[in-house]
């Protein structure tokens, strides 16, 4: 609902590396009951997820709020872990009735909604208007998006 920011978040190193576990888990599902990923894939979502959350701490780290990257880290980690799992969800229980491609498109929707919500949590951690959270969250996605892009061995 975008009520709370990573204020309201313990600054926990625990808490950090529990939404990483659960972040792991949640894609570890999504290749398994999506499709079977191969190494080189896995590398390549891990490279880009490293990639964004360097992108996220050097954003919160130049606006001068260095003590605050490890709440909003951990809640830009743990909401992607919540969406993955909805990912997964929707995708698993609508491929039946909807076909691949209509699940596919709706899963991409989920998707998109984390720009929103990674927007949202970065501005109240650098306590910025919420569009400049939006902005920056779209910076970060058009820089994953380029480094798949750059390293997609598919086509």
């Amino acid at each position: 609902m975008l009520r709370k920011g990573p204020e309201h978040v313990p600054d926990s190193w625990l808490l950090f590396a529990l939404s990483i576990l659960f972040m792991i888990l949640a894609s570890f599902s999504a290749s398994i009951l999506i499709e079977a990923l191969s190494e080189e894939d896995f590398r390549l979502v891990f490279a880009e997820t490293m990639l964004g959350l360097m992108f996220y701490g050097a954003v919160i780290f130049v606006f001068g709020y260095s003590r605050r990257i490890v709440r909003a880290l951990t809640c830009i980690i743990g909401c992607g872990a919540i969406l993955t799992v909805l990912f997964v969800a929707e995708f698993v229980f609508f491929r039946p009735f909807l076909g691949a491609a209509v699940a596919g498109d709706i899963a991409i929707l989920i998707v998109l909604w984390s720009v929103p919500v990674e927007g949202h949590i970065i501005s109240r951690a650098i306590q910025q208007h919420w569009f400049v959270g939006i902005a920056i969250a779209i910076a970060a996605l058009i820089l994953q998006l380029g480094l798949q892009w750059a390293f997609d061995t598919r086509s």
